[in-house]
């Protein structure tokens, strides 16, 4: 793109001037033809007026690319206009299209700017420029609106200036900063059509907003709240629906009378007793309807207002109102917005939704297709020991005392159980009184030399003290203790104590908390995918967070049944890491062991092939 400069000086630039006497300053220079103005001067007061670095205005060459300079301000003399548009996007084209275009820039010197491109109505291929410090960002908005209301240069437009006041358009200006600046949309809302209300003299304004369902009323001019579901609402709401789906103003009385929804417009102003009635669409860039003012004029009031203003007004504070409408919403509803946004900039506005769903859907398909994920087997797992030793009852007896249970941390040589002797007592001491009668027995009969009654009576002498011996015996078994540091797996005190026992019978079984390997029990369904040496991890019940690491050390080749979860295999592995101090024999989990990389399709589909496959073989 090749420019040429016209001969024009640097201004300095001019003392601060409040925003009211700026306006009257390019009023005033916008009230001659456009072959009069003095261009250098209108970008010194709208480079004061936006709080720009640098401004210039432009003119395009009809037939050709090259750029003529009309006027410009800025502090530095070797500035120029085009040196800071950035590269790749041609703002200009986008300014001509949609009146403002802005992108962040770097200038040859290192400085960064934002580049805002007016397209000055009225004036074929004239753009103002403004270069606007990135410490603006947040102001954005509110200096392109007052730029906008004065880039205006068509005759129409130049005859209502004429004859407006500074007030009418400072006071437009002050309620879009009004609408800017609030933190609710709700205030926000209300700020707007009140502002509206007092600027223009209505007798109502009314703001509703375009959902799914179609328009919902917000915002009632002077009224903090209002019914919803009144029939007030209901008629607002009805008037608003014309410039929905139309999406243009629709002025009342002059709707056709068979057009959709003027019945509606015509029950809203015999309700509120006025004579003219318009419904303003708000639309975002892409010129789709957000929102709808419904405006109610007071008899004697303008016959046909202009809404230019107004509308260059909306244009700025849209993105402002919807940008607060998404904050007010929930996180889902906010949600589904944003991805309906998206959806409608990369398929427009028909089934966004279902397009968007259809390229995901797409993409998920080509990723299971061809992409890839590690395999793993799921098995339950439980912590097992070979440290065990069982405690078992010496005699048929009865359990007196119990001083442990299951769970219990014990240490050798701790008593765990003790038996009823009470009956081996007595016992005991019959025999004692047995043995005594017998010594005598023995005594006499070698007294008087009968050598027969004297080995009979020894005989049963012998047999009395073995049966000593073993009450003896007994009675040194009566207590068992722990025979090892170790935890109580098996045992519980309430269904031991006072319980009758046999000889042999198991009464506690004691496990050394060392040693701690995991058994597995895996589905026969799985089994083909299990390797010796595997790796995997096991989370236990007690702590799910913690996974332990694991390598498969043997399979026992054996299937057993578990009841309706069919045939299963045991496999023990090795833990990979030192035993925690609250690990206990016994415990379970959930494992997973690692088959390697498989297709995602084989890994979502395999089980219900395999299913159909035995279904369906002959």
């Amino acid at each position: 793109m090749s420019s040429t400069t016209s001969s024009t000086t640097p201004s300095a630039s001019p003392a601060a001037m409040d925003a009211q006497a700026l306006i009257t300053s390019l009023q005033q220079l916008l009230r001659g033809a456009a072959s009069e103005i003095d261009w250098n001067q209108y970008c010194v007061l709208m480079r004061q007026l936006c709080r720009a670095e640098h401004a210039a205005v432009l003119r395009r060459v009809e037939g050709s690319d090259s750029i003529e300079l009309s006027g410009r301000s800025s502090e530095q003399s070797n500035w120029t206009p085009l040196q800071t548009l950035p590269p790749g996007v041609d703002l200009i084209e986008k300014a001509r299209q949609s009146r403002h275009a802005h992108a962040p820039a770097q200038a040859p010197d290192g400085q960064s700017w934002l580049v805002v491109v007016l397209a000055l109505q009225g004036l074929p291929s004239s753009y103002l420029i403004l270069n606007i410090k990135m410490q603006e960002r947040t102001q954005l908005n509110e200096l392109i609106v007052r730029a906008l209301l004065c880039t205006n240069f068509e005759p129409a437009a130049n005859s209502l200036q004429r004859s407006a006041t500074p007030v009418e358009l400072s006071g437009m200006l002050g309620l879009a900063a009004d609408v800017m600046q609030q933190q609710a949309f709700e205030t926000a809302c209300l700020t707007l059509v009140n502002g509206l209300t007092t600027e223009w003299g209505l007798m109502q304004a009314s703001l509703g907003w375009a959902d799914r369902d179609g328009i919902k009323l917000v915002a009632v001019s002077h009224l903090d709240r209002f019914e919803r579901n009144s029939r007030q609402s209901r008629l607002i709401e009805g008037a608003m629906a014309a410039a929905l789906i139309q999406g243009h103003e629709v002025w009342w009385p002059e709707v056709e009378a068979g057009a959709h929804d003027a019945q509606a417009m015509a029950e809203f102003a015999n309700e509120k007793g006025v004579e003219r009635v318009v419904a303003v669409p708000i639309r975002n860039a892409q010129g789709i309807t957000h929102a709808v003012l419904l405006l109610a004029f007071a008899p004697g009031g303008p016959a046909e207002p202009d809404l230019s203003h107004l509308q260059l007004s909306l244009e700025l504070v849209e993105a402002r109102l919807s940008d607060l409408w998404l904050r007010s919403l929930g996180p889902w509803p906010r949600l589904r917005n944003r991805l309906n946004q998206l959806s409608e900039q990369l398929f427009g506005p028909e089934h966004p939704f279902l397009k968007l769903g259809a390229v995901v859907c797409a993409l998920l398909l080509l990723y299971a297709l061809f992409g890839s994920w590690d395999y793993r087997v799921d098995a339950s797992a439980q912590l097992s020991t070979d440290a065990t030793r069982l405690i078992s009852a010496q005699f048929d007896g009865r359990v007196d005392q119990v001083h442990a249970s299951a769970g219990d941390m014990v240490k050798q040589g701790d008593l765990l159980v003790t038996l009823d002797t009470r009956e081996l007592a007595q016992q005991q001491s019959e025999l004692q009184a047995e043995m005594s009668r017998g010594e005598t027995e023995v005594n006499k009969s070698r007294a008087e030399a009968r050598l027969a009654e004297t080995e009979i009576a020894q005989a049963k002498l012998d047999q009395s003290m073995a049966k000593a011996r073993r009450i003896d015996y007994y009675l040194s078994q009566a207590q068992s203790r722990a025979p090892f540091d170790g935890v109580v797996v098996e045992g519980e005190r309430k269904d031991l104590l006072g319980s009758p026992v046999k000889k042999g019978d198991r009464l506690f079984r004691i496990a050394k908390v060392e040693g701690l390997y995991a058994t597995l029990m895996v589905s026969e369904r799985q089994m083909r995918y299990i390797t010796s040496g595997a790796s995997g991890e096991v989370a236990l019940l007690s702590n799910p967070q913690l996974s332990v690491p694991i390598r498969i050390s043997s399979v026992i080749p054996v299937a057993q049944v578990k009841g309706q979860e069919g045939n299963q295999f045991m496999i023990t592995a090795e833990l990979l890491q030192p035993p925690l101090a609250w690990w206990r024999p016994g415990m379970t989990g959930l494992a997973r062991i690692d088959a390697g990389r498989r297709n995602i399709a084989w890994i979502l589909t395999h089980r219900v092939v395999d299913h159909l496959r035995m279904m369906f073989w002959w």
